[in-house]
């Protein structure tokens, strides 16, 4: 109950002010002791939390990034999904000017780095990108109730983190959506250069019987070396070249491919240089479901020792359910950025 006289606020039921003395009218004004409850979608976060507590996982006390957590998941929750959209949430709640030129920045950054993605200027540009919507979706809101420079840091970062694996994921996850890979061989007949950036489409169907001279994305597995006078390094994404079909043989002569007694044009298809210092001894047979993908690996042998058939046939030879892709179009340098046509 307050107190006319001195407007100090007493417990309900008192008959005088704890502070001057004075009789407290009946009809004063309650005051509401109770706190204010807790929205039940949050409860079980708490229970959760609690229950780590009890099990010393968490501290009783959460450092910056969690007390911004916390912050982020009790008021501003919407908010920020809605930021997934740069300036969604802005514009539904008319407040859209606030962000404009920062939309502008983060769509002129995407589109060009995009454009240029591949080089070294693409990736600088995609990463501004990123901060530039991790700002505006922490200016909707969080800032207001976030004002400690660590819990603010902590919650860019945060945000950081999550939209750096949104934009990793979105070209990984869409089944049409193309990646992309460094190419491993010089084919001068495609005006293909080792190292050139190209883009990928999956292949939908694994059965699909790919063309003699595809580019083709790989993820050859790691070869563990029994023999102490070789050593293999293969990379972890590359792109290499169908030289051989599924039923035919190959083997190399003279820096040329021979598949099924015919030799290939090596500026079609070029020899890597370790085939070259270390060619087949015997024809190598390509099973079915299976292409020999011709890729350059760094591979030494010591002491005059060659590198043994078996071992060149776990390199080259490739399963078709392992063949992540066909290249189509040549992205990065952009003086020679173009579609790729198979002769």
């Amino acid at each position: 109950m307050r107190c006319v006289r001195c407007e100090f606020e007493n417990i309900p039921g008192q008959t005088r002010c704890i502070r001057c003395g004075s009789i407290l009218e009946a009809g004063s004004e309650v005051i509401a002791i109770h706190p204010p409850r807790m929205p039940a979608w949050q409860k079980p976060f708490r229970d959760v939390t609690r229950w780590l507590r009890g099990l010393r996982i968490v501290p009783e006390k959460p450092g910056a990034a969690g007390r911004a957590l916390e912050k982020v998941a009790s008021g501003n929750m919407a908010g920020v999904l809605l930021s997934v959209v740069p300036g969604l949430a802005h514009l539904l709640n008319g407040r859209f000017r606030e962000v404009r030129l920062f939309v502008l920045a983060w769509f002129i950054s995407l589109s060009v780095g995009i454009f240029l993605y591949g080089g070294g200027m693409g990736t600088m540009l995609i990463g501004l990108a990123i901060a530039i919507h991790a700002w505006i979706a922490v200016r909707y809101g969080l800032f207001e109730v976030i004002t400690t420079f660590f819990e603010r840091f902590a919650t860019v970062l945060l945000v950081l983190a999550a939209l750096g694996g949104l934009y990793w994921a979105i070209p990984h996850t869409i089944a049409w959506g193309p990646i992309g890979g460094h190419a491993s061989l010089n084919v001068q007949a495609m005006n293909i250069h080792q190292g050139d950036y190209l883009l990928v489409r999956r292949v939908a169907d694994e059965d699909t019987r790919l063309p003699r001279g595809t580019l083709v994305l790989i993820h050859p597995e790691g070869v563990r070396n029994t023999h102490r006078d070789q050593a293999i390094n293969p990379t972890n994404l590359m792109i290499g070249q169908v030289v051989a079909l599924p039923g035919e043989t190959i083997h190399v002569e003279a820096e040329t491919y021979v598949v099924g007694g015919k030799k290939l044009d090596s500026r079609r298809f070029p020899v890597p240089r370790w085939l070259q210092r270390f060619p087949p001894r015997a024809d190598i047979f390509v099973p079915a479901k299976a292409y020999f993908v011709s890729t350059e690996y760094a591979v030494t042998a010591h002491g005059g020792v060659n590198v043994a058939d078996s071992l060149i046939a776990s390199l080259c030879l490739v399963k078709a359910s392992d063949i992540r892709g066909r290249a189509f179009m040549q992205w990065w340098p952009l003086s020679r950025r173009g579609f790729i046509e198979i002769e």
